[in-house]
């Protein structure tokens, strides 16, 4: 099934020169809205129990608050990047910004919770119309070299930090104002990236040809249905009817998803880019890479509001060791990565990641923050931006200019099943760990179960090293590429 649509052109040709200043506040622009996005997966982490109380929600029913989100953001992504490549890139982006700031505003005045609920389900369908469309507008605007390599490094290192972010801010919001403002503080942003977004950045030329309407229903409900499977398995247990069947039926639509993606003229996601192994190495990396941060994130989450007793503001400072880690070491890793390569540069940060997992290995309930756990999040923090960076860029590299919004969005949708397949996985090796772990009799007894955590944790950060060293092992089959130097007269785009 397929709809016919009018070929029209506007603007510039991707990646067709623009005056530097009108590209670098399009640049902005864009990694704004990236930050806003990602930050919005986490951001009412922190508020669910003043959202609960307020409106009456389950635990079950604040576990749908977060996955909302998620399931809407993960099962449209690949409709997204495809409506901005067949309707206008720019177009499908503001529509996105419009519903995702509405929804927000809305969403602060929720009064009962399935108003609530909806609105988070309505930023995540107007997340999933922005978030594909970000790094195909970037690939528009910049042409293939130095500075493309900048603005897609700025662009990953805004995604990745996002989610440190907004455990900071959400505890900040709701601790001193209200949970409300956790939905309100997008509103502003909202505003003035619509306003300013048509006048600094070019509507892209659209593509001829039929709309997938066939690939957009299989994609989405396949992708939606694996996640909400997923989601569940660490709580449930993968022998549960409601972690198992969803995960089946899901990889059963994406079978019949690639049987019409093979049949369709002008596919959603075009099976052409698993083709390229650079390509693949990247989505690896991103289920991989963004899995086990996640995971980490977790795991250390119960316990410095466990045996440290921090509190959620103060857990949400202590994460933003690995957001500092990972913003200050991205322009570090875009001069080393024009030096050595993608592959050399993956591998690098493949065994930060691996060496800061294991260096968790040695928690204990005598740990300190500073003293354990501060020194492995700053290298984490350095490993993501060394396999994430050169992840993105070899995710757009040699795409035909009207499949940029495909690309896009296929590289976001392994992003997005990365946290809710390693954290099952995570989650897994915790609980069955914790079963055979027995506190010594000289742990005083309140203390006892923040033993069999501290304990238990300990195998699934060694889960965690050995997917690491997937990236690792996958790394070294990227094919050598020729490092571009930048010249010395190149701005970074502001």
């Amino acid at each position: 099934m397929s709809l016919d649509v009018t070929p029209v052109s506007l603007g510039k040709e991707p990646g067709g020169a623009q005056p530097a200043g009108r590209t670098g506040t399009a640049l902005a622009i864009i990694v704004v809205v990236q930050l806003m996005l990602t930050i919005d997966l986490m951001i009412v982490t922190v508020a669910l129990p003043s959202i609960g109380k307020d409106l009456g929600y389950s635990e079950t029913g604040l576990a749908w608050v977060v996955n909302a989100y998620g399931l809407a953001l993960g099962g449209l992504m690949l409709l997204g990047g495809r409506l901005g490549d067949t309707f206008g890139r720019r177009r499908v982006f503001l529509v996105g910004i419009a519903l995702f700031t509405l929804a927000s505003l809305a969403g602060g005045f929720a009064m009962y919770d399935w108003w609530f609920l909806a609105c988070r389900a309505l930023q995540g369908m107007g997340a999933a119309l922005c978030m594909p469309n970000c790094l195909a507008l970037i690939l528009s605007l910049f042409p293939a070299g130095p500075e493309r390599t900048k603005a897609i490094a700025t662009s990953a290192a805004a995604s990745s930090s996002g989610a440190v972010v907004g455990l900071l801010l959400g505890g900040v919001l709701s601790t001193g104002l209200s949970w409300r403002w956790v939905m309100f503080v997008n509103v502003p942003v909202g505003i003035a990236v619509f306003i300013l977004a048509p006048l600094y950045i070019t509507e892209q030329s659209r593509i001829r040809g039929k709309f997938d309407i066939a690939g957009a229903l299989t994609s989405a409900l396949g992708v939606a249905l694996l996640v909400y499977g997923l989601s569940h398995a660490g709580e449930s247990g993968w022998s549960t009817v409601s972690v198992w069947l969803p995960i089946l039926l899901g990889a059963a639509m994406f079978i019949i998803f690639t049987m019409v993606e093979r049949r369709a003229s002008q596919p959603i996601m075009p099976l052409s880019l698993f083709r390229d192994r650079n390509r693949v190495t990247a989505y690896i990396s991103a289920v991989l890479v963004t899995g086990t941060m996640i995971g980490e994130s977790f795991y250390l989450t119960m316990f410095m509001q466990g045996p440290l007793g921090f509190s959620a503001l103060l857990t949400g400072f202590a994460f933003l060791t690995t957001g500092f880690a990972l913003v200050i070491s991205s322009t570090l890793v875009i001069g080393l990565m024009q030096k050595i390569g993608e592959r050399w540069m993956t591998f690098i940060g493949a065994l930060m990641l691996i060496a800061g997992y294991l260096w968790l290995t040695t928690l204990s309930l005598d740990s300190g923050y500073w003293g354990t756990i501060f020194g492995p999040l700053a290298l984490t923090g350095v490993g993501m931006a060394a396999t994430l960076i050169p992840a993105t860029e070899m995710a757009g590299a040699g795409v035909e200019s009207d499949s940029y919004g495909s690309a896009s969005s296929t590289y976001n949708t392994m992003l997005q099943l990365g946290g809710p397949f390693v954290l099952a996985i995570l989650v897994t090796v915790l609980t069955t760990a914790a079963k055979g772990i027995t506190a010594p009799a000289d742990v005083p007894g309140d203390q006892t179960d923040y033993y069999v955590l501290t304990e238990s944790m300990s195998p699934g950060f060694v889960t965690a090293a050995i997917l690491a060293v997937g990236v690792a092992v996958t790394s070294l089959f990227i094919r050598r590429t020729t490092p571009t130097s930048a010249p010395t007269t190149a701005s970074t785009p502001a």
